[in-house]
């Protein structure tokens, strides 16, 4: 098949793999793939202003034998005018590289592809909309500059088949589908099963420590960092214990001011050493706040936790709970997540089992059934 991906974010964004990225690692064995790229024209800066001449460039970038990346030119900054004009782009990518199918993570009106010309395969990857619902005034008026709900919307109403990356989103929106299943997020289970965490023991003198807790993610307000580690910082001293934080965001510098050694940040790690790092910890924290947005969410960081041994500490995550790995504490208040590590500690967890529900999501497996589905729709 010749398959063109319309990811979620374009590449330009972020240089860390997301689900697009490895779908498109597992996809290439057997396909040509054409990935749709753009830069982001608004909000508007000095920065984008001075180099909007790459903004509106329209240009194709051959990265390897079957992999072709298409950068859309994105000439107007209202997003119903663009609209028209990267859509006759999409039209003339299909037509000059005899595209057999569309698989589009797209949210923004820009970036809808046509539904006339060949099967399109929606994936909703997060729930967007709820996502801007309790963010600043500002945030809220992008969202309906860059018209998400219509996106999406339409999107799942008019493709072939959509994808929701959880049952919480495939509840929700069912309805509007014609077709509708469940792909959840992955873990390379290989790389996990070869990780060797010494290199991380040496460097931040683990043995040291009776236990380590372990948070990797990126840390907006809803990862409740700074209120994770106030309450734990009890627990970290009396048992002898340090926390690992690894990733940046903003919640990162407010964390800074608690200023303990019991508290280690790493800043990013690079995404190939993250099964290393992982298999240091005893247990990997998943405390996000709860609300609608990350109740639908597939978080990557749960089945890279799990495909790593560990036991994980949650907040009651709607979809996490209904995965059911067998390894998972949850807590309801973030007041109570020591008692929740503590409880994690001396569970009993079948690391056998854990590791046969964990196969189930490896990125290989989990592509192989969006590639049936594509083929499906042919």
């Amino acid at each position: 098949m010749n398959i063109l991906i319309i990811p979620h974010v374009p590449h330009t964004v972020c240089n860390i793999p997301g689900r697009s990225n490895f779908f498109i690692e597992n996809l290439k064995k057997n396909n040509e793939i054409h990935v749709l790229s753009w830069d982001m024209p608004y909000p508007l800066t000095f920065n984008r202003i001075r180099n909007f001449s790459s903004i509106i460039k329209n240009y194709t970038t051959s990265i390897e034998d079957n992999i072709f990346v298409h950068h859309v030119g994105r000439t107007f900054i209202l997003p119903p005018l663009n609209r028209g004009v990267v859509n006759a782009q999409i039209r003339d990518i299909i037509d000059k590289n005899s595209i057999d199918v569309i698989f589009s993570e797209s949210f923004i009106w820009d970036l809808v592809p046509p539904f006339d010309e060949v099967p399109v395969i929606y994936d909703l990857v997060d729930d967007h909309v709820d996502s801007y619902k309790n963010v600043p005034l500002m945030m809220r008026f992008m969202s309906k500059f860059l018209r998400i709900e219509d996106s999406i919307g339409e999107q799942i109403e008019k493709a072939d088949h959509t994808v929701f990356v959880s049952s919480v989103l495939r509840d929700k929106y069912k309805n509007l589908s014609k077709e509708a299943s469940v792909l959840p997020n992955g873990v390379e289970i290989n790389k996990f099963r070869m990780a060797k965490p010494d290199r991380f023991i040496d460097k931040f003198n683990l043995d040291n420590y009776d236990y380590v807790l372990g948070y990797v993610s990126y840390f907006g307000e809803w990862s409740n960092l700074y209120e994770t580690v106030s309450n734990l910082i009890p627990f970290l001293e009396e048992k002898n214990s340090v926390i690992i934080i690894a990733g940046v965001g903003p919640e990162v510098d407010k964390l800074r001011k608690i200023g303990s050694d019991r508290v280690i940040l790493t800043g990013m790690v690079e995404h190939q050493h993250i099964p290393s790092l992982m298999k240091t910890f005893d247990v990997g924290l998943l405390p996000f706040r709860k609300y609608p947005f990350t109740d639908a969410a597939s978080p990557i960081k749960y089945f890279e936790y799990s495909a790593a041994g560990l036991k994980v500490v949650s907040s009651p995550l709607e979809e996490v709970r209904r995965i059911e790995f067998g390894n998972t504490v949850f807590f309801d208040d973030i007041k109570d997540i020591r008692n929740a590590v503590e409880m994690a500690i001396e569970i009993d967890c079948d690391k056998s089992a854990l590791m046969r529900s964990v196969k189930l999501y490896d990125w290989s497996r989990l592509s192989n059934s969006l590639e049936n589905i594509l083929k499906t729709k042919l």
